[in-house]
């Protein structure tokens, strides 16, 4: 074996271009939009005032300290809780009061965390 087999070979276009990172996906529409979500359980405000959006194709994350609402958040989006105000929208429609599973045949759910 000669020293020249031992050589890296730089490849192709074609086999970089195979193995590049994607682009990510195109961002669309506003599919899911919170306005001003305010939820109080008694004198204990849980969300003050939260507003974002999620659009076709895109990816979010709630983040944030033990206690600061992001539970409860989810919870208002699957409708487990019903905020005091704000609104939210669906595929351009404001969702009134629901039940949770008249909300996941919307195509919302979440899962629980299990941690055993």
């Amino acid at each position: 074996m000669s020293t020249k087999d031992m050589e890296p070979v730089a490849p192709s276009a074609d086999e970089f271009a195979a193995h590049a990172i994607k682009p990510p996906h195109q961002v669309g529409e506003v599919v899911l939009e919170v306005k001003d979500i305010v939820l109080r359980f008694g004198g204990v405000v849980a969300i003050k005032n939260i507003s974002f959006d999620v659009r076709k194709g895109e990816i979010r994350a709630i983040i944030g300290p033990n206690g600061a609402g992001k539970s409860s958040m989810l919870n208002v989006i699957n409708g487990f809780y019903h905020p005091q105000e704000g609104e939210i929208w669906f595929n351009g429609k404001k969702r009134g009061p629901m039940r949770p599973y008249q909300i996941a045949h919307q195509g919302i759910a979440r899962t629980f965390q299990n941690i055993a």
